[in-house]
């Protein structure tokens, strides 16, 4: 049965797009209040499913597939494909049984178009908070086929160490991710089993860069491993490739429990450039559309009550961003104007015309292993970015 949230975002996708030709309903007001659109930018806002989570989307002429992780049950997920209407949804990982069962998905396609690399847990992961994919301690990193046929571990984590957000480049020759070596500071024992070990989770991170060569099998798939920035200590999170072959990544400095300001560097670990620059907000999954011109990203900055480091991430709300050539920063979504409740805007990814982009919506109540699912959604653009 669908909840009463879910029938309301329902109710606002319908009514979206009108809401963002014109100022308001009847009265002038209401209308433009109830509609998550924030920007005449945008020509469309609306949900394709009810159920997913963490997503990719193709950029090659193969096929046009989002891959994304679903729930399948409490504490467990698995990898699904559908094409961007919603239909044909498939899932990939279900019948892997080489792939442990548990918290599986954050999924990134190979440029082939066939094949993808996804988190999951590992030998160390007893199903805590931070076994989650959004967190990755304890997760290993698996090569996948679209078919479901073919299953590889190329990347093993020790424990208390982590795999976060792993990115092929345009070539697929690298793969980068975000990891964590476990610090050995036990500052929180209490906080044992919440999966990092009583360690502060916001630090041990740097990012790592390894060349690909899916000719071979399991780790030797990746070679040539390089960890980048291991001066500047604190969290990553990568957020991919820019067209020139630039990492794009957030960074939090000192172990403060938030995801700071988002950079672009080249991958020698040369000089970093900000991309978004506000210290008190929370800023990540910074993605260039295809044009290379625009930067779309997410943030607190429209909650002026939410500043860190102070503000904790359980009262945080977020919503997607666009920063155009010119500078300027145009708010796109406002889900938590709504009053429906409070909302995480949260992984999202382009078409290949720089059109759309579907993102992850996840309504922020209830327990963390038994959440409500997370939407997935459509925002399209009047014209390409």
């Amino acid at each position: 049965m669908r909840s009463p949230t879910m029938a309301a975002l329902l109710l606002l996708a319908v009514t979206a797009t009108a809401c963002a030709r014109t100022p308001g309903g009847r009265d002038g007001t209401a209308a433009a209040e109830a509609s998550p659109i924030a920007s005449p930018l945008v020509a469309a806002l609306r949900p394709i499913t009810t159920s997913g989570g963490r997503l990719d989307w193709y950029h090659g002429p193969g096929h046009d597939l989002i891959a994304f992780d679903g729930p399948v049950g409490r504490g467990r997920t698995e990898l699904f494909t559908m094409r961007p209407d919603g239909s044909d949804r498939r899932c990939v990982t279900c019948g892997l049984a080489a792939v442990p069962r548990g918290f599986i998905g954050q999924p990134a396609w190979h440029p082939d178009g066939d094949h993808l690399v996804i988190q999951a847990e590992g030998d160390h992961s007893a199903g805590s908070l931070f076994n989650h994919m959004a967190w990755g301690i304890d997760n290993d990193l698996w090569l996948v086929d679209r078919a479901g046929r073919r299953a590889e571990r190329i990347w093993r984590s020790p424990q208390h160490h982590g795999a976060l957000h792993p990115h092929f480049d345009a070539t697929g020759r690298r793969l980068v991710f975000a990891e964590r070596v476990a610090t050995g500071r036990v500052v929180a024992p209490r906080a044992a089993r919440y999966g990092a070990g009583g360690e502060n989770q916001w630090t041990g991170w740097r990012v790592h860069l390894a060349d690909v060569d899916l000719g071979r099998a399991g780790p030797a798939i990746l070679s040539n491993h390089r960890r980048l920035f291991q001066d500047r200590p604190g969290f990553y999170e990568v957020h991919g490739f820019a067209a020139d072959g630039d990492l794009v990544f957030s960074h939090t400095a000192d172990g403060r429990p938030f995801v700071d300001d988002i950079y672009r560097a080249a991958p020698s670990g040369g000089p970093w450039t900000p991309l978004v620059a506000s210290p008190a907000t929370w800023d990540e999954h910074g993605n260039f559309a295809p044009s290379g011109r625009a930067l779309a990203f997410v943030s607190s900055r429209a909650d002026r009550a939410w500043r860190a480091p102070r503000s904790r991430a359980r009262t945080l709300r977020t919503e997607l961003y666009l920063r155009r050539p010119d500078g300027a920063v145009h708010r796109l979504t406002r889900f938590n104007d709504t009053g429906r409740g409070r909302f995480l805007v949260s992984d999202f990814a382009w078409d290949r015309e720089g059109r759309r982009i579907a993102f992850q919506l996840a309504p922020m109540r209830g327990d963390w292993r038994n959440p409500p699912p997370p939407e997935i959604w459509m925002l399209t653009f009047h014209d390409p970015q």
